[in-house]
């Protein structure tokens, strides 16, 4: 048996995305971050209301 030349897919995560509470709804989950590094704004996942970090 010869070995497989494929590669295993390996499932991630969008980058910019962390886990946190949103100030809007207080739900703890999926925290988007939008904007250029220094001057982010949080988006949430479930109510989709941004927010300044």
């Amino acid at each position: 048996m010869g070995r497989r030349k494929t590669q295993k897919i390996i499932r991630t995560g969008p980058k910019n995305a962390t886990t946190g509470m949103c100030p809007v709804c207080k739900t703890i989950g999926k925290v988007f971050l939008l904007g250029p590094p220094g001057q982010e704004r949080g988006k949430c996942e479930k109510c989709r209301q941004e927010f300044e970090l």
